[in-house]
């Protein structure tokens, strides 16, 4: 009996095991604002979402991807100009789960001397890098080192960011930075924080954790199987 529960829990650890760590699903959300005296919140946001799943492709995938509905005083996108016409501009888009990968991203902003901010959230295994880089002048921001990244815009401009992920390699930045873009909008700002945006544990703590809330049942019943046999062999003895 005991031999049979121990062999069910330790393949139900196996399962889930393999069931976390099979997965490469990730995502990075992207939340683009700017001030808009019209909206009940005072900003105008648009949200963007990229990542991968192990049933996605690299082209459009009506079940995973978002077409972006664009209007008011922000027009944030991530672009395909490869894709239908359509389809080229997105809120969310998913695609395999093959690395390195790159993500094209577009602002749109009318009104000048507006602040734009990006900030951003991780869900995503540590092993991952990402990094932001502003195309205007190739400024990169580190993703896990920083918590957002702002510019004045100016009239009718067009800001161009590249959302680059790669596993296994160290992003770093030069701490809080000013720089002077020359297209698109002013002066990029990193706002930096302490340890890591993402969130904690990866799925080697998943299996750890398992692994931790049956051990003492997994020791208890082998326990018990020890203490059943040393009961038999003294009554054999006897």
């Amino acid at each position: 009996m005991y031999k049979i529960l121990n062999t069910t829990i330790l393949t139900m650890l196996l399962l889930l095991g393999s069931a976390v760590t099979g997965s490469a699903a990730w995502q990075i959300t992207l939340d683009v604002s700017t001030t808009d005296p019209n909206a009940d919140s005072g900003l105008a946001t648009n949200r963007l979402t990229a990542g991968t799943d192990q049933t996605a492709t690299d082209a459009y995938d009506n079940k995973f991807d978002t077409v972006a509905l664009l209007r008011g005083p922000l027009q944030a996108y991530i672009v395909h100009p490869e894709y239908a016409t359509e389809q080229q501009k997105l809120w969310r888009d998913l695609r395999s789960n093959t690395l390195p990968k790159e993500w094209s991203i577009e602002v749109n902003s009318p009104g000048e001397g507006n602040t734009v901010m990006i900030k951003w959230g991780i869900n995503a295994p540590d092993n991952l890098s990402f990094t932001l880089i502003d195309q205007d002048n190739n400024q990169e921001i580190g993703i896990r080192e920083s918590s957002e990244y702002s510019y004045n815009s100016i009239s009718n401009s067009k800001k161009i960011f590249l959302l680059r992920v790669s596993e296994n390699t160290t992003v770093t930045t030069g701490g809080n930075s000013e720089v002077n873009a020359t297209k698109g909008g002013g002066c990029g700002h990193i706002k930096n924080i302490d340890g890591n945006n993402s969130l904690p544990g990866g799925n080697g703590s998943a299996v750890l954790n398992m692994a931790i809330l049956f051990a003492p049942l997994i020791w208890l019943t082998r326990r018990k199987t020890l203490l059943s046999f040393i009961t038999l062999l003294s009554n054999g003895i006897r």
